[in-house]
Parts: structure tokens; sequence; C-alpha cells
């Protein structure tokens, strides 16, 4: 795509942007607070945006599992990526995705929208991607951090001689990589000491939930025994109450299906496109070695993990004695009760899903 061209992109881009940034304060000075969204919920606010500066819906093409999340196709057949993300915090910071999703493939540019809800005011930006790479560090596979702020010619790629990285493939970028991390002392392996979980930032924090929903269904069961090692050994991350990670709160209410359920329940709900972008990330050894699947390759990961949770779900008395109060379940036994639930946020997880 030519200079020109992709100049015109950006400037809709912005101007998208710009519009996107407006309505989100006009709704906050009418509130009084900010609105409270989630990722999913944001990026749908970016597409709409995007058709509202006049690119042809047909030309988008949506994926909020991959990398990038946002591809615009010109008439050409040429591409241009946006990456979407969004922080509650103060800070333009966040957790990027697996080295391995953001390899350009045929894509002319990759930029990152990013939403800070955090601070004095709700703010958009734009930016190629490129260009805030802040770090490389490793958590369950080389992943980027991301920072807008960062100063001309401060980003990782250009700090570390590694233009060409996200060009590689193959035995080539797997080479790159463990040089790269050979040199990087914030890596999993380096002689740092452990962090606490409550030092880390919220979208760490969120990350850590989300690969522990995705790599470990039993954590519906309240059973927390592999996941503890893999935090502290894989990640070098510990925590004094691996519980409230995924149960403080208490229940819920589920109001779209009209139930209670339990935190975790809830959480994953919350949560449930980045557990599915994180499945889809997993290696087939993770999928060996933490679901005991002979053969990840021909597995239907959603349809396993979907399976692994609804096996490992309890509900708390709690839970139950809460639901029992519903109009709808007066004269249900307890086990009837459960299985309704169960049933109900299952439909609930696959609609969000979809």
């Amino acid at each position: 795509m030519d200079k020109d061209r992709l100049l015109t992109y950006y400037t809709k881009f912005q101007n998208a942007i710009k519009k996107l940034e407006k309505d989100i304060q006009k709704e906050t000075k009418e509130k009084g607070k900010v609105p409270r969204m989630s990722g999913t919920e944001f990026e749908n606010r970016v597409g709409k945006a995007l058709q509202d500066v006049g690119i042809e819906k047909e030309k988008i093409f949506h994926s909020p599992q991959k990398f990038p999340d946002f591809i615009i196709t010109d008439d050409n057949g040429e591409k241009i990526g946006l990456e979407v993300k969004k922080t509650d915090s103060a800070k333009w910071e966040v957790i990027g995705g697996s080295i391995y999703e953001s390899l350009r493939n045929d894509i002319e540019e990759t930029y990152v929208v990013m939403g800070k809800l955090g601070g004095e005011k709700p703010e958009v930006r734009i930016r190629k991607y490129a260009e805030c790479l802040a770090d490389l560090k490793v958590t369950h596979s080389p992943r980027f951090y991301l920072d807008m702020t960062l100063a001309e010619g401060q980003d990782y790629l250009t700090t570390h001689d590694s233009k060409d990285l996200l060009n590689l493939t193959g035995d080539e970028l797997n080479k790159k990589i463990r040089q790269l991390l050979r040199s990087n002392k914030s890596t999993w392996w380096s002689e740092e000491a452990t962090t606490p979980f409550s030092s880390l930032s919220v979208d760490e924090k969120s990350a850590y939930l989300n690969d522990g929903l995705a790599l470990f269904p039993e954590i519906f069961g309240g059973n927390y025994d592999n996941f503890t090692p893999w935090l502290i050994y894989s990640c070098l991350v510990w925590c004094g109450n691996i519980r409230d990670i995924f149960s403080a709160g208490g229940n819920k209410e589920l109001s779209e299906k009209d139930i209670f359920i339990s935190a975790v329940m809830y959480r994953a709900l919350d949560n449930i496109q980045s557990i599915v972008s994180r499945i889809n990330e997993m290696s087939e050894d993770e999928i060996r070695k933490f679901w005991h699947v002979e053969k990840p390759d021909e597995c239907d990961r959603i349809a396993v993990w979907r399976s692994l949770a609804r096996e490992n779900l309890k509900l708390s008395t709690a839970v139950i004695e809460n639901n029992k109060k519903r109009k709808r379940y007066q004269g249900w036994s307890d086990e009837e009760i459960i299985t309704n639930v169960v049933q109900l946020f299952f439909e609930a997880i696959d609609e969000r899903i979809e």
C-alpha cells in the first residue's frame, strides 16, 4: 500500500478515535463517572466508530479472538490491522499479545487503539503497534508489554536492534526470541526474586486470572493444586491467598438469567473473550500436561475446556440458598437447582463466546 493510501486510512482512524473519545467523555460528564465497559464492549465501540467515519462494514473483518482485532482490506486487497486494548488504570500501559500472534503476516501496518478509562478523564489514542512495544517478558509464552507513551526510538524492537522480529517465522523466530530473552533479566528464569501478586498491575492480575481459568478448569471446583505451583515456579509470582484471586466477593447475581452464581463463575463470564483467546494460544504441550488430552492437535479446544469446566464446577451452599429465594425455584430440590443453574451459566458462556 502506498504512503498516500496509508495516510488516508490513518486519518480516518484518527477521526474515529477522536469521535469515540468525545462520546465517552460526554457520557462521563452526564453520568458523573466513567462508564463501565468490558474490553469486548470497548472493542465493539471501536468497530462502530470505524463505520461512522465512512469505512464500509464489508471491508472490516472483526475477530476478537485473534490478532489483530480488526483487519481493514482496501479495494486492492491490501490490509491494515487494528489491535484494540482497554485499561481501567491511569497509565497508558497494558499487557500485549503473545509474540507468536503479533507477527505481521500479510498485513501492511498494524496500529494499537487504546482506551484509558482511569485517571482524570477517559482518553483514547492510536499509534503504530511496533512503536508501542515496551518490553518482552515471559509468563506462559513470550509476550509483549505495550506503552503508548514511549518516546520515538525507545520501543523494544529499536533498542534491541530487532526491527526484523515481526517478519521472522519458524526456527529463525524462535532463535531470535531465545537470543533476546537470554539478555532480558525480567524473564521468569532470571535470578530475580519472586513478585507478590498484590504488587502486580490490574491488567497483570487479570491476565493471571484468565490464564488460571483457561489452563486449569478444576479451579471452577475450588481446586488450586495445579495453579499454585504453576504461578510460583513458572511465573515467579506468589500469592498468600490463591482462592481470593478467583473467589473474592461472594455470590453474584446474573440478571440476564435470573440466577445467583459464584464469584469465579461471574469472573469467567466477565473475561470469557480473554479466556478463549488464551485457550487458542495454548501449546500442544500445555494441553497434554494440564488437560490430559492425548491428541491436542485433533481436539476442539473450546469444547474440551467447556466440558472440563462443567465437570469440575461446584456450587456452594450459599449459592444454592440464594437461588432458593428466587420465585422460579420454589419447591425445587437442591439437585434440581444445581442442574438448572449450571445449565443457564453455560448458556450464558456460549452466548458471550458467539
